[in-house]
């Protein structure tokens, strides 16, 4: 063997024989302050508020039905500005009512998961 093959050979022993040792450090937890476990519980309760609000006008919507006749239902729409918008379109009128519904079902849903993550977090 030459002199350069064996230089080759003990550079790569040293790299192999080489590790890094991470000390495992303990995790500390700390406990919130009095103060901001306070916020959370209050921040917790207006997410429930929320969801139940969210729930109830879910609740009343399913109850809410269209006349068999299909004339039964008028939508009201009133902008900032007082201007009106008025419809008993059947189809127009189902169309908002199966978006309402749609747009309360996820917003429901991203309710629960950030009480989810409360529960978790606690």
């Amino acid at each position: 063997m030459t002199n350069t093959a064996k230089k080759v050979e003990s550079k790569e022993q040293v790299k192999t024989s080489m590790e890094v040792v991470k000390k495992e450090e303990k995790a500390i937890a700390e406990i919130p302050s009095l103060e901001k476990r306070i916020q959370k519980v209050e921040d917790l309760s207006m997410l429930i508020e929320k969801w139940r609000k969210l729930t109830d006008t879910n609740r009343n919507l399913q109850t809410f039905s269209l006349g068999a006749d299909g004339m039964g239902a008028t939508v009201f729409l009133r902008d900032a500005s007082g201007k009106e918008f008025k419809t008993s379109n059947t189809p127009v009128v189902s169309a908002v009512m199966d978006e309402i519904k749609s747009t309360l079902d996820e917003k429901i849903k991203e309710v629960e998961n950030q009480i989810k993550f409360y529960f978790l977090v606690v």
